[in-house]
């Protein structure tokens, strides 16, 4: 009786694999374009807003692919690579699972190439850094009261804060492009890096009112969440800020 039952079992199993290898996963390929990047990826068929297969950004202008990568169920999954445009060098490559980045990943000067960050995410351990950050002063919560102080290391973000500096240039770049009322401006920005690697406020203040460059800037930096190592004062950890500027025209 055990046996005969383990055989329906098997067979219904074996049934059940067939149905799943006759009907696989039916996608479509969806294209964007703007002025600069054309976009491709695949979706479901049955649920166009989920991405699923690859992904992949190219640069019209340079004429190269820019980002290439993975999705499954509309999360970033196994092996991404991004390029610098100008120098057509690495940015970075690495794994992700679900959604998330894992084990050991690589990042890249822009100018020659050179290793500048490897992190690993599986223990958040940082590995390499090319650089070693002089000593300066930064904006630094101290019991509670804000002073300027020279920190031993500022706040880091893995893979260079300039490089996303860049990304939300351009993102703001791509907007203005659309709608060609976007003025330019500049704004001076401070982003709260907490003790713990987390991001607190982001202030921006800017030539005029500008609440889509805001958007964009809080959008970017939200991208950046897990990647801050923070800053160091007397060989302990502090909550400091990140200051810069953006002046936002046609060139950025």
């Amino acid at each position: 009786m055990k046996f005969k039952y383990l055989l329906t079992l098997c067979f219904c199993l074996f049934l059940g694999f067939i149905v799943i290898a006759q009907n696989p996963i039916k996608l479509k390929k969806i294209t964007k374009k703007n002025f600069l990047i054309s976009t491709s990826y695949q979706v479901l068929k049955s649920d166009k807003e989920t991405k699923q297969g690859y992904y992949k950004e190219y640069n019209l202008f340079h004429k190269m692919l820019v980002v290439s990568g993975n999705y499954h169920l509309n999360k970033k999954d196994g092996l991404w690579q991004e390029w610098f445009t100008s120098t057509r060098l690495p940015r970075s490559i690495g794994y992700y699972k679900d959604g998330k980045k894992v084990g050991v990943w690589e990042y890249y000067e822009f100018v020659d190439g050179k290793k500048l960050h490897t992190y690993n995410y599986d223990t958040n351990t940082l590995l390499y850094a090319s650089k070693h950050h002089k000593t300066s002063e930064y904006h630094v919560i101290v019991n509670g009261e804000i002073v300027w102080d020279a920190l031993d290391n500022p706040p880091l973000l893995i893979g260079e804060f300039s490089y996303t500096k860049q990304d939300i240039g351009l993102a703001y770049i791509t907007l203005k492009k659309k709608h060609p009322d976007k003025k330019d401006f500049f704004a001076d920005v401070d982003i709260l890096i907490r003790k713990d690697g987390s991001i607190g406020d982001i202030k921006a203040t800017t030539s005029f009112s500008n609440p889509d460059f805001l958007d964009i800037l809080k959008a970017q930096i939200n991208e950046t969440r897990g990647e801050w190592l923070p800053a160091e004062l007397h060989g302990e950890k502090v909550d400091a800020y990140v200051s810069m500027r953006f002046k936002l025209g046609e060139y950025f």
